[in-house]
């Protein structure tokens, strides 16, 4: 790999535009950018499994797996998540 490019191919043209893993600005600004996404997809899950009953925290305290997981089963077979008309 030339100096002048990052592992992805960008070009490179000062130490400046290379972070301490050898990538470079565009690579950390897109790679920040697909976290922000997920972050927010995850943050959109949730809120949807909470508007169902689902809890995940009890007073700031994350509730076990397991429990969620049984909340999550009690709501499917209440019909939480229908998305058809019946």
């Amino acid at each position: 790999m030339p100096d002048t490019q990052c592992p992805q191919g960008h070009e490179i043209r000062t130490s400046a535009d290379r972070d301490g893993g050898g990538y470079c600005r565009r690579c950390r600004s897109e790679r920040e950018k697909r976290q922000r996404i997920g972050k927010s997809a995850a943050w959109t899950v949730v809120r949807a499994f909470e508007s169902a009953g689902v809890r995940f925290q009890d007073d700031g305290v994350p509730i076990e797996p397991a429990e969620v997981v049984r909340q999550l089963s009690e709501a499917y077979a209440a019909g939480a998540f229908d998305t058809h008309p019946d």
